[in-house]
């Protein structure tokens, strides 16, 4: 046996011997003396290469389960992805239309307001003609009880009885 295969063996800290087993119940290397010893002689014990070939395979399994699992999880990660897609699409459609009936809706309400201010000035228009037509007819009556009632304080005014009495006969 060279110097290097020797170097790159493992060996018992204990007792300085090769660690050709593995004990499964420790889950560690031991030497042949170990195996014999009372600490391991009840213990599952297996050659290192077939405790390596046995770990790799699990390890294998456990990859290929993992694998497996992080392709489920990705799928159900990319639905997910797609499905919050589709939400927000929908929110986004419902706030367009919301927004949009809504602007209907204003003009619908400018348009009355428009009409209904109209037709109240209209009407305004036609009571204020009214009103000022009797306005017109009240004070053209007015003027003429003014003009009697300037008349009248004329003839009142007269000195002269005569005159005053001719005037008001």
């Amino acid at each position: 046996m060279n110097l290097k295969a020797k170097k790159s063996k493992l060996h018992c800290e204990k007792h300085q011997e090769e660690l050709k087993l593995f004990c499964k119940t420790d889950k560690k290397l031991i030497c042949l003396i170990c195996a014999t010893g009372q600490q391991h002689r009840s213990h599952s014990l297996m050659l290192i290469e077939e405790a390596i070939e046995f770990y790799k395979e699990q390890v294998k399994s456990s990859f290929e389960s993992l694998t497996e699992k992080e392709s489920e999880i990705q799928k159900i990660e990319q639905e997910q992805k797609e499905s919050i897609s589709g939400v927000q699409e929908e929110s986004h459609n419902l706030q367009s239309q919301i927004t949009s009936q809504f602007a209907e809706l204003h003009q619908i309400l400018t348009d009355k307001e428009q009409r209904l201010l109209g037709d109240v000035r209209e009407e305004e228009e036609k009571i204020i003609k009214s009103m000022e037509k009797n306005l017109q007819g009240i004070q053209e009556n007015l003027k003429s009880i003014q003009e009697e009632l300037s008349k009248l304080q004329d003839q009142t005014d007269h000195k002269n009885g005569l005159i005053f009495l001719k005037t008001y006969s």
